[in-house]
């Protein structure tokens, strides 16, 4: 199963055909900063959501999660414990027909804290059959902005212990804080990039793992200031 997730940075209306021709294989895309369908008199747009789904809230209707299967999965959302009103924007769980459940995620309050919590308040949720991907805007870089129990480091460890691995620091080798592909680039300026989406998975489902090629990257900072992200999983 492919998945892709990208960040659109709003405006995904007049930026889901770039997407979707890009990778046209995909069987799922997660797409953060997503607009609400039901807000905007655009059939085209509208019709994308026929085989998916929006998350969000009426009052952030402009930058929720919208996920999309345009080969025909069935999506089901699954029940969780959003804790506050602004997780309900960030965070979407669902399962594809009827097997892999996948964790759409875009935490936009204390960011990684906001993650930990979520995970916590639906921890049953979380085996190593799931797969966590999105923009979760954490890095090891931010450690010293959180408290060490809530901090990326503290993330990954949690998620280790629960079988996840980090996708693209389990393919590269290269230690949390260190990764040189960047993923966001603040502002959209190429001199302050970091790598903040990701994708966590068991490594033994793992089967590839990729950021857009850095050759590609002023292309799509015409879109976004964030990178698409692609993983690749074996079925279960």
């Amino acid at each position: 199963m492919e998945i892709v997730s990208w960040n659109c940075n709003g405006n995904f209306r007049a930026k889901w055909q770039a997407l979707f021709g890009a990778f046209p294989s995909a069987d799922v895309y997660i797409v953060e900063e997503c607009e609400d369908p039901t807000f905007f008199d655009d059939a085209a747009y509208r019709q994308l959501f026929a085989t998916g789904f929006y998350a969000g809230t009426p009052d952030f209707y402009t930058k929720g999660i919208g996920v999309f299967a345009p080969k025909g999965h069935r999506l089901r959302r699954l029940r969780c414990d959003y804790g506050t009103r602004l997780m309900l924007a960030g965070y979407a769980p669902f399962m594809v027909d009827d097997g892999q459940k996948i964790l759409a995620v875009w935490p936009h309050g204390k960011y990684v804290e906001e993650m930990l919590d979520f995970l916590a308040l639906n921890e049953a949720l979380v085996t190593d059959e799931l797969v966590i991907i999105g923009d979760t805007n954490s890095n090891a870089v931010f450690n010293r902005s959180h408290p060490k129990a809530k901090n990326h480091d503290a993330m990954v460890v949690w998620l280790r212990e629960k079988g996840l691995v980090d996708a693209y620091n389990h393919v590269t080798g290269e230690a949390q804080g260190e990764e040189t592909l960047a993923t966001f680039y603040q502002w959209r300026h190429e001199d302050k990039p970091f790598h903040l989406d990701r994708a966590y998975v068991s490594p033994q489902r793992l089967r590839s793992f990729a950021v857009v090629p850095r050759s590609e990257h002023g292309r799509w900072l015409e879109l976004s200031d964030h990178m698409p992200i692609v993983l690749d999983i074996a079925d279960k």
